[in-house]
């Protein structure tokens, strides 16, 4: 897995804190498990609070960082149709966010934490 930059400024906040072991896949299900955090607290305050919050926009922040990692740790060549299908995924996320961000869309916000649960349900699964 390719971790760069991002990931350390990341992991300085609150994952760092959850985060026990240098063990990748621990990693990567820390990051999604708050992505679907983050991704729930900006659909609450995209429906709630009509202003720019510093609350919506460390959501907004951090969500977009969170898939930047995904998307970066992602190995193309031994994941083959898994990888790109997680990667079209995390796109499609991180799109929706941007656009719902913009347009106060918290329902468009809200409907990626089914996509996010059944991704973290397959990483669950997955024998590290």
């Amino acid at each position: 897995m390719n971790y760069s930059y991002p990931i350390q400024s990341y992991l300085n906040d609150e994952v760092n804190n959850k985060v026990e072991d240098d063990n990748p896949h621990s990693i990567v299900l820390n990051i999604l498990i708050e992505l679907k955090n983050n991704i729930s607290t900006l659909a609450y305050c995209l429906e709630h609070d009509g202003t720019v919050s510093e609350v919506k926009s460390k959501s907004f922040s951090k969500s977009l960082t969170a898939i930047y990692i995904l998307q970066s740790s992602l190995d193309m060549k031994l994941g083959g149709e898994i990888a790109e299908n997680l990667y079209n995924l995390y796109e499609y996320c991180r799109t929706t966010i941007i656009k719902a961000f913009r347009n106060k869309d918290f329902l468009s916000v809200q409907s990626l934490v089914p996509i996010l649960n059944e991704i973290l349900d397959g990483w669950k699964g997955i024998k590290n």
